[in-house]
């Protein structure tokens, strides 16, 4: 998803260059990087750059996926910002830039297969579901039923068994998409319970939302009854002790 609204700014930028629209450039680049990094994106990955191990699928396509917006949105600002620029282009990691300089490399290029129309407009729902649930999230703040959004397992209640579905397919994903420490999906085919908060926007939907069983892992700091567990590690969680343990034994593969 990432990559594809990156794609669809630099299509954007290019347009605005070719037609010395400079004062656009500046607002979608600070739009894109505002919006939909901060605000999204590097908020929902925080999880897996922090927990997971460090060669695991998640974390290599989101650190991949990173890489390739830096260098791109340095290009694409390297006319305007020159300087800071370049100072960003000599400190990226890695061997694989084209040229020494920002101001010897070529005009950005990314594939048009990052273009895909259904993947947009899936994430757009996941994302107007996500307001919903935050909605929730900050009612259930101000009523002290929880402090950080950690804290919260939210359960959430469809009156449409293709929504159902739909969340389904996301279904490990949608703690990190939410920030809390639990979700659950409810079909609710005879209407959504009393003392639900009910969608704005996505109407046929229902949120709950409780505090998380369970304790706060200390490395990861989402609820789990699974901390206290493990003898070797009583303050982390289940998922946690497990990259942890496979951290030492690749330390001792290598050793």
């Amino acid at each position: 998803w990432i990559l594809l609204r990156c794609r669809k700014l630099l299509e954007k930028v290019t347009d605005y260059y070719d037609n010395f629209n400079f004062h656009r450039i500046y607002h979608d680049v600070q739009n894109f990087c505002i919006v939909d990094l901060s605000s999204l994106y590097l908020d929902i990955i925080k999880d897996r750059l922090y927990i997971f191990p460090p060669s695991s699928r998640e974390r290599r396509s989101a650190q991949t996926a990173i890489y390739e917006i830096v260098v791109t949105l340095t290009r694409l600002m390297a006319p305007i910002l020159s300087f800071t620029a370049e100072d960003i282009w000599r400190h990226l990691p890695g061997k694989q830039l084209p040229a020494d300089s920002i101001h010897l490399s070529s005009w950005p290029e990314l594939p048009d297969y990052y273009l895909d129309n259904n993947l947009e407009e899936r994430w757009k729902k996941l994302l107007r579901i996500r307001e919903e649930v935050y909605r929730a999230l900050e009612k259930a703040r101000n009523e002290k039923v929880i402090g950080n959004s950690l804290e919260a397992e939210v359960s959430i209640f469809s009156t449409s068994p293709k929504e159902i579905l739909f969340l389904r397919e996301y279904q490990p994903e949608l703690a990190a998409i939410f920030i809390v420490s639990r979700v659950k999906l409810v079909e609710s085919e005879k209407g959504l319970p009393e003392g639900l908060l009910r969608g704005e926007e996505v109407k046929e939907l229902g949120v709950n939302v409780k505090k998380a069983a369970g304790n706060k892992c200390q490395r990861c700091w989402m609820y789990s009854e699974t901390v206290g567990k493990c003898d070797e590690h009583p303050a982390i969680c289940h998922r946690c002790v497990e990259v942890v343990t496979m951290g030492k034994a690749d330390e001792e593969a290598f050793a």
